[in-house]
């Protein structure tokens, strides 16, 4: 059980999270008319190449804080791609209106792509802190000392983020109650930094369940625990900072290898790094019940060993896809950004 207070850990994790938004702008005030660059380019300028859909995704946005200046990044291919206004046709007539050469569709990026100033490579830090977080020591679990089992997730509405936690007795399908939270989601969504989007408001929500005396005894949270390219996935990092055991539980393989051949309800399935290193289990993919044909994949996050990390989740899987108390939270939180 968490001994700290998680509301200052929330401050202090929030402080050290960097305006992603804020440093896609920058740099893209930084193209002088006559001038283009590449989705890629900037998402390697952030420090991961991997950031190219979002960097995309945000520029597409008529919304984004630079919509004006977007129609100067294009795709790696030279190809000039979309626009914010929804006409490719608009993109074209800005470029050439600057001056660039647009042949067939596509520009001569040797000519018009600009060597991007030097940034702070941010995604490259939030690797590094995920690689080299130091979580602490871990005491031995007990099943025996379970009275609640948790389960935190968090839905979007069209301003505000509902972090929720439902909180079930031990058997894991009884319902004790759900706590929720609203807040802003400051980070993106970029495929392995989930962390850094949803912890900050997972860490308000627990302080807040810490302060009325409700944080569960385990928290199953919507995400990769072990099983995530650096070993420290949302659930690993959540239980690390806050002291309570933690199991991921994800609905999409986003690394290793599942070895069996056919998935059997109710059994669990190791997932290893890779067929070059066999035994390293990073975790489990279990199909929960007959009516789904889509697995979960189940990994451990902190203070938690595999056996009764599995224990706990068969208690709760009783006919959804998700266990119990991640499905109440994904249930009542999207209820919430439903009306936000």
């Amino acid at each position: 059980m968490a001994h700290l207070d998680l509301s200052e850990v929330a401050d202090a994790f929030a402080a050290g999270i960097p305006s992603i938004i804020g440093q896609v702008d920058q740099l893209v005030r930084a193209i002088p008319p006559g001038s283009v660059t590449t989705y890629g380019d900037l998402a390697k300028s952030l420090g991961d190449s991997a950031a190219s859909r979002w960097v995309a995704t945000y520029l597409l946005d008529p919304a984004c804080g630079v919509a004006d200046l977007s129609h100067r990044v294009v795709r790696s291919t030279g190809e000039i791609g979309l626009h914010c206004s929804g006409s490719s046709e608009t993109k074209t007539q800005l470029l050439r209106g600057e001056g660039v050469v647009i042949n067939r569709g596509t520009i001569d990026l040797e000519t018009h792509r600009l060597q991007l100033p030097p940034m702070v490579a941010s995604l490259s830090k939030l690797k590094a802190w995920q690689r080299d977080f130091a979580c602490p020591g871990e005491q031995a679990f007990h099943l025996s000392n379970v009275k609640s089992i948790g389960g935190i997730d968090v839905s979007y509405g069209k301003e505000q983020a509902i972090s929720a936690c439902a909180r079930m007795q031990a058997d894991g399908q009884t319902k004790i109650g759900t706590h929720t939270c609203t807040g802003e989601a400051k980070f993106p969504y970029i495929t392995g930094y989930l962390a850094f989007r949803e912890i900050p408001l997972h860490l308000h929500l627990l302080a807040e369940m810490q302060a009325a005396g409700k944080l569960p005894d385990v928290l199953l949270v919507d995400g990769n625990g072990r099983l995530h390219p650096r070993r420290m996935g949302i659930a690993t990092m959540l239980g690390g900072l806050t002291g309570i055991p933690t199991i991921g539980v994800a609905k999409k393989l986003i690394c290793g290898v599942v070895q069996a051949p056919e998935l059997k309800v109710g059994k669990w399935e190791p997932i290893i790094a890779s067929q070059d290193a066999p035994d390293e289990i990073l975790g489990y993919a279990i199909m929960p019940h007959t009516k789904t044909k889509h697995p979960i994949y189940v990994s451990r996050g902190f203070g938690i060993d595999d056996t009764s990390m599995k224990e706990v989740v068969d208690r709760c899987l009783a006919g959804h896809r998700l266990p119990e108390p991640i499905y109440w939270a994904d249930r009542e939180s999207r209820q919430l950004a439903s009306t936000r």
